[in-house]
């Protein structure tokens, strides 16, 4: 699900910090770019659908990303789900830990593509 996701309930993003940014936005470099975010968003939700919590599934198969353009004006990447409970499960609550799936789903991913 790499289209745009509505409604997300709770997400958390990859982004590509870098100096010389601007540079890095023209021509083929950008293509470049947009193709990194692209495999680490990807990859950020693949890890995340298999540290999500599963009793029906439902949670685990709403997880999605998109990519646009981050806060900082560069390529950015943002894996969540679209389901009322998923930020219970994420964060967690008074009573219950939170499970962090997505936190770290996406720090899985992004060392996958980035190898960090």
């Amino acid at each position: 699900m790499s289209g745009g996701i509505r409604g997300i309930g709770v997400q958390a993003q990859v982004v590509l910090k870098t100096v010389g940014a601007s540079e890095l936005l023209s021509g083929e470099s950008a293509a470049a770019l947009r193709e990194v975010v692209n495999r680490a968003g990807a990859a950020a939700a693949e890890a995340s659908r298999r540290l999500a919590p599963v009793r029906t599934g439902r949670l685990r198969d709403s997880i999605g990303w998109t990519a646009g353009i981050g806060e900082n004006g560069l390529p950015a990447a943002a894996v969540g789900s679209d389901v009322p409970y998923a930020a219970v499960q994420e964060l967690g609550t008074v009573r219950m830990p939170g499970k962090h799936y997505l936190e770290y789903g996406t720090a899985t991913g992004a060392e996958e593509v980035f190898g960090r």
